[in-house]
C-alpha cells in the first residue's frame, strides 16, 4: 500500500515539474495526481490534456545585433 502511494507522490513530482514547464496550474495538477483513487485517472487526463494542448513555451526572441 505505502509502494503505490509513494508511486502515485513521484508521479505527481514529475506531473508537477512538466505542467510548470507547459505553463498549465502546475499546483492543481499535483494535487490531482496525489489524491487517492482519483490520481491515476488525473494523470491520465493530464496526459490526454497535454498532447492536445499547444505548447506555451516561451521562445527566446532573436538576439538583435
Amino acid at each position: 500500500m505505502i509502494v503505490i502511494w509513494l508511486v502515485q507522490l513521484l508521479i505527481a513530482f514529475f506531473i508537477y515539474r512538466d505542467a510548470k514547464e507547459q505553463k498549465m496550474l502546475a499546483p492543481v495538477w499535483a494535487v490531482l495526481g496525489i489524491l487517492p483513487m482519483f490520481g491515476y485517472f488525473a494523470d491520465l487526463v493530464y496526459l490526454v490534456i497535454r498532447e492536445v494542448r499547444p505548447s506555451r513555451m516561451t521562445e527566446q526572441p532573436p538576439a538583435s545585433l
